[in-house]
């Protein structure tokens, strides 16, 4: 699966534009697509998740699930699943979570620190890149990962 060569690359200076850029990124987002997000700490992988969650109308504020593991955000035209796989390792982890059948939605799903997972991904999983810039902005690009 592959996004629209219509997005290349971007470069967003502020939070609100990488929100945005989740915003036009959501009608080349098909349901059942897993969105897996790379950067380091700090790069915006939420923000950009928050932008999404507006674009699908999801109502309220919208946190990062780093100590929950997983967002289930409803009330937008599609649930998006916001995953945060930072403080997970060990192999008993995944099998208490039932991956990987639990990427399997009619939503959506977004996935931060996505390496943290051994195992084989869905077909329906796109990559973006987040790359923080010297000058603060983040530089986003749509990739292809094995």
């Amino acid at each position: 699966m592959t996004i629209s060569p219509e997005l290349p690359p971007e470069v967003c200076p502020t939070a609100e534009a990488t929100r945005a850029h989740a915003a036009r990124s959501l009608p080349h987002l098909a349901p059942g697509t897993v969105i897996r997000l790379y950067g380091p700490l700090g790069a915006g992988k939420s923000e950009w998740v928050r932008g999404l969650a507006a674009a699908l109308g999801v109502p309220g504020q919208v946190p990062s699930p780093t100590f929950t593991l997983c967002q289930t955000l409803r009330g937008g035209r599609l649930s998006l699943d916001h995953w945060d796989l930072y403080r997970l390792q060990d192999a008993r982890d995944w099998d208490s979570l039932g991956w990987p059948d639990c990427l399997v939605t009619p939503g959506l799903v977004a996935i931060e620190w996505p390496d943290r997972f051994p195992g084989k991904w869905p077909a329906s999983t796109l990559d973006l890149e987040i790359i923080p810039q010297p000058d603060g902005s983040r530089r986003l690009c749509w990739i292809q990962k094995p």
